[in-house]
């Protein structure tokens, strides 16, 4: 489809949204680590993503209160991540536990719920075999499950910084504020193009009434659509925020991706997060975190 050719007045108007949008992201970027993966089998110690957990000797599988065991979604080792200021732990595994049933451990209603399992070691028993953990790992599996990690991925790491996307809700009150703001400075300059947003239910649904201008600007669509999986920085989703606002710190987030010999994939190509209160990170109390999951 060819290109809609725009007046002088609506790219001038187009260049002042999109360095709207450039100062609020810049303004509120916060640090985050950046994941990639790899086929490349990890042992039972390193972070992964699927796979074997690293388990004490004496302690059993993590399981719900009907005692199905839960499987291993993901296990950071915490000093394989760059210095950071986003866990309080400088040591240790952190592991992220759900339950393999037809909802993937979710709780629609609370995010809370006994479907996922949030776990931290700060010790690490280097004698543990894999052997030892497989002896007591039968994770439960619904007849009607598909567990969103295929195989196995060892997980690299890079600090970076982590932009508001435009599926967070605090980015659409940053959004309204500022074009509130620029329509009373310059409303009448461009008139009949707020005249045309309007229409359109301007104020309403401003986000969406904008994408086109944000998303032709490729600086601010990388920044602003920007999913993947990360640590930190802010969440990203294909349907809605869930969070109460004190959920503002991102533990873990994995996308859907599919690699040479391997794929994650939640349900028709969706995203998990799970997320913690600030509190109860320095407190190391993982118990009352929320997760979630969606898809398109």
């Amino acid at each position: 489809m060819e290109k809609k050719k725009l007046s002088e007045e609506n790219v001038r108007f187009n260049n002042e949204i999109k360095k709207i949008v450039l100062d609020i992201l810049e303004k509120n970027k916060k640090p985050m680590i950046e994941i990639s993966l790899s086929d490349e089998k990890p042992n039972l110690f390193q972070s992964k993503f699927g796979g074997v957990p690293y388990l004490p000797k004496n302690v059993e599988v993590p399981k719900n209160k009907e005692n199905q065991q839960l499987t291993l979604l993901a296990q950071i080792n915490i000093e394989e991540l760059p210095k950071n200021n986003i866990y309080p732990m400088k040591e240790g595994i952190l592991q992220f536990w759900i339950l393999n049933d037809d909802v993937l451990g979710l709780d629609y209603d609370t995010h809370l719920g006994d479907g996922f399992k949030i776990i931290y070691y700060k010790d690490i028993d280097k004698s543990v075999t894999e052997e030892e953990v497989l002896e007591k790992y039968k994770p439960y599996k619904d007849e009607d499950s598909y567990f969103p990690v295929e195989g196995e991925f060892s997980l690299s790491f890079k600090l970076t910084d982590g932009y508001c996307t435009a599926s967070d809700d605090r980015f659409s009150k940053l959004f309204v504020k500022e074009i509130e703001k620029f329509e009373k400075e310059k409303g009448e300059e461009y008139k009949e193009i707020f005249e045309k947003y309007r229409k359109n239910n301007l104020g309403y649904n401003i986000c969406y009434d904008f994408y086109e201008i944000f998303e032709e600007d490729k600086n601010l669509n990388d920044k602003l659509f920007g999913a993947g999986h990360k640590i930190g920085g802010y969440p990203d989703y294909t349907q809605n925020d869930i969070r109460d606002e004190e959920y503002e710190i991102l533990l873990l987030q994995i996308d859907s991706e599919e690699t040479e010999k391997n794929e994650i994939i939640w349900g028709d190509c969706g995203i998990a997060n799970f997320f913690i209160r600030e509190k109860d990170l320095k407190e190391l109390n993982f118990d009352r975190a929320i997760y979630n999951w969606d898809c398109c």
